[in-house]
């Protein structure tokens, strides 16, 4: 899920460099999932990656009460990791994993385990490759810093501070 993002496409990129076929790789997205869930396909999949940027609220991917269904769904890999969200698409399980514990049991009344890893900075695992991504995104809003009362970013910033400063005044 989120196929088209940067997380999903690497883990699209990273299926394939482990010789998962094509044909068992289902890049969703937006366009695949506008209409809202549930999605029963999903459970036929025996690992589902999300990777969604999650802004605003949306009906889950498939509910804890579907997991009790015949599936094929054995691994879920929450790169979003959305625990805490109210509007958390994957809500079977609640707590964020580690490296030391990289993966959580849902509990269901279905004979196939199912295990989550949820690391919520799963990309520190590809230091280089995160670091440069993130570069890449920030540099404009660095270089634009030397034009900052022309820039949406940090005159937007600094009227926001103003105000808070203005309202911090009136208390």
């Amino acid at each position: 899920m989120g196929a088209l993002g940067r997380c999903g496409k690497g883990a699209c990129d990273f299926a394939q460099a482990v010789g998962i076929p094509e044909e068992k790789i289902i890049r969703w997205d937006m366009a695949e999932t506008k209409e809202g869930g549930p999605f029963p396909r999903i459970l036929q999949s025996e690992i589902f990656v999300n990777c969604i940027y999650l802004n605003q609220p949306i009906p889950p991917f498939f509910t804890p009460a579907m997991l009790d269904e015949e599936r094929k769904m054995s691994v879920i890999v929450d790169v979003s990791c959305d625990t805490t969200n109210p509007h958390n698409p994957i809500p079977v399980y609640s707590v964020n994993t580690t490296f030391d514990k990289a993966v959580v049991e849902v509990v269901t009344k279905n004979s196939l385990p199912l295990d989550v890893c949820s690391i919520d900075h799963l990309p520190t695992l590809l230091p280089r490759e995160s670091s440069e991504a993130f570069s890449r995104d920030l540099l404009p809003t660095i270089i634009d810093l030397e034009r900052r009362d022309q820039s949406a970013v940090w005159g937007g910033a600094e009227a926001l501070f103003h105000g808070k400063v203005k309202s911090m005044k009136a208390l």
